[in-house]
């Protein structure tokens, strides 16, 4: 199992394109469970100093539907909520 204390190191910025990023190794990847198709959350601090890139996860199919089920029986409250 990796350490995520292991995974600390600096890392520098890169152009790649008109953009610049930050590459994430193999160990990074494989930690984090990403993929080039994983999507990020970037939030950046007040003072700008911290970058924090948080992994947005995927929505599970069953709550969705579960949501979608208390909306589809409370119709007429979600109307009425719409229109405040």
């Amino acid at each position: 199992m990796i350490n995520p204390e292991n995974l600390n190191e600096s890392v520098k910025l890169f152009k790649n394109g008109n953009s610049y990023a930050f590459r994430l190794s193999k160990k990074d990847r494989e930690f984090l469970k990403v993929d080039g198709n994983t999507e990020f959350e970037k939030i950046i601090s007040p003072d700008g100093k911290e970058v924090i890139f948080r992994k947005i996860e995927a929505v599970r199919p069953n709550i969705l539907e579960a949501a979608n089920d208390i909306f589809d029986d409370h119709a007429d409250l979600m109307k009425r909520l719409e229109n405040l």
